[in-house]
């Protein structure tokens, strides 16, 4: 017996909850309390009333309540326990849904009813009594059946807490909650990630905005893409507040069914090639454009960077001018494989003057016979390299008539002028 007392003598006074549902207060368990509670074979603490309940408890009376049944004329008894119960949990009302003792007898007897889980994509039920069915309709048997769910559904909801998300706008730092009942209802459909919601801030700001029409980022497209209010939420987060550049639905279809293409270079002679992005493919074909662009590939841009415009003297003897060569055309060269230099061309007043001339049709003082007299032979004459024909072929290789060098007419001032 020393020993049983020497072991229990070491116990400390505990705090131990209220037994009052909805009150988080706790009462004192005595040491000694506890020795004389586990001498007579308990374990578990009592259940017990904290110091305020316990005040409150001895202020309540129990209360006659009418039976939930209308074509009852008795009552059931709200005890005093219940009401703390109720104030606890901060309910001052009693429950309207109870039946009398009589009541509740008859309606044992009574055929209960199976009710779908209130969870959507649950396939369980909950089991509606007879007693349950009185109470709810008053025995009039017309009440719905109330929400519940099925008992696997409220053992998981049980397990389940509250748990706050990230808000879905980039940049906010606000949360939302994510309660059991939207957790259980996920679960229930296959779901295990949250769904992407606002916190409470964004969704307000959402309220105040509407969705707005903005133009395409196409180039020629004359549409318009939806800025949705999340969008806009969105953007003001970011702190700029603009609208982004998008497509339109239908510039965005014709985008999806578009793949970057290569392309020739456009230096002649050049194998490489260019890349054409689907964005550039769809503003050409917007602009109406039907033709290929010719662009430069990667390794000739950089090389034309390098080359200068040349001065190349024209072709003409006698002429002082000079012609363009530019660098495209120089890489064009050099892509062919051409080694002998730049190629032999009139500059741009020879080139003015010819183009100003038609070829002439002249009689040989000979024979009479017509002389083909060129633009190029004209310019040569005004140049002072040729002289103007006035024989032909047969007659100056017979020698009929005089010596065509001899011959040669001088120009009058009515002959063209190179520039003019």
């Amino acid at each position: 017996m020393t020993l049983k007392a020497s072991l229990f003598s070491g116990l400390k006074d505990k705090k131990v909850p209220c037994k009052v549902r909805g009150c988080n207060g706790t009462w004192l368990w005595e040491g000694m309390d506890q020795m004389r509670w586990m001498r007579d074979g308990k374990t578990d603490a009592p259940l017990r009333m904290c110091p305020s309940c316990y005040a409150k408890y001895n202020d309540l009376e129990d209360v006659e309540i009418p039976c939930a049944n209308d074509s009852c004329e008795s009552s059931w008894v709200w005890t005093r326990a219940a009401r703390l119960s109720a104030l606890q949990r901060g309910r001052t009302e009693p429950p309207r849904d109870r039946l009398c003792s009589a009541c509740r007898e008859q309606a044992r007897g009574g055929p209960s009813m199976e009710v779908p889980c209130r969870v959507r994509s649950c396939g369980g039920t909950w089991t509606w009594s007879a007693e349950e069915r009185m109470a709810a309709d008053g025995g009039t048997g017309d009440a719905p059946p109330p929400s519940r769910m099925c008992e696997d559904c409220y053992q998981k909801f049980k397990d389940l807490k509250d748990v706050g998300q990230p808000c879905r706008i980039e940049q906010c730092e606000g949360t939302w909650k994510w309660t059991r009942g939207a957790q259980l209802e996920a679960g229930a459909k296959g779901f295990t990630d949250p769904p992407k919601r606002m916190c409470d801030d964004c969704a307000e700001v959402l309220r105040g905005l509407e969705d707005k029409e903005t133009p395409c980022r196409v180039k020629g497209c004359d549409k318009a893409f939806l800025w949705t209010r999340p969008m806009q939420v969105e953007a003001m987060r970011f702190g700029d507040g603009q609208p982004p550049t998008r497509m339109c639905s239908e510039c965005f279809s014709a985008f999806n069914k578009l793949s970057d293409k290569k392309l020739r270079c456009r230096v002649p002679g050049c194998s490489g090639t260019m890349s054409w992005p689907r964005i550039a493919q769809l503003e050409a074909a917007r602009r109406g454009q039907k033709d290929l662009p010719r662009r430069l590939c990667r390794e000739c841009s950089e090389e034309i960077d390098a080359l200068e415009e040349k001065h190349v003297p024209c072709k003409h003897q006698g002429c002082e001018e000079t012609w363009a060569w530019a660098p495209e055309a120089q890489l064009s060269s050099r892509r062919k494989g051409r080694k002998e230099g730049p190629p032999r061309r009139m500059c741009e007043k020879c080139k003015t003057f010819v183009d100003s001339l038609d070829t002439l049709e002249i009689p040989c003082q000979g024979c009479g016979t017509s002389i083909t007299w060129t633009r190029e032979h004209q310019l040569n004459v005004r140049l002072g390299v040729w002289v103007k024909p006035t024989l032909c072929a047969e007659c100056r290789r017979s020698g009929h008539g005089i010596e065509d060098t001899a011959s040669a007419e001088p120009e009058t001032a009515a002959s063209p002028q190179i520039g003019d």
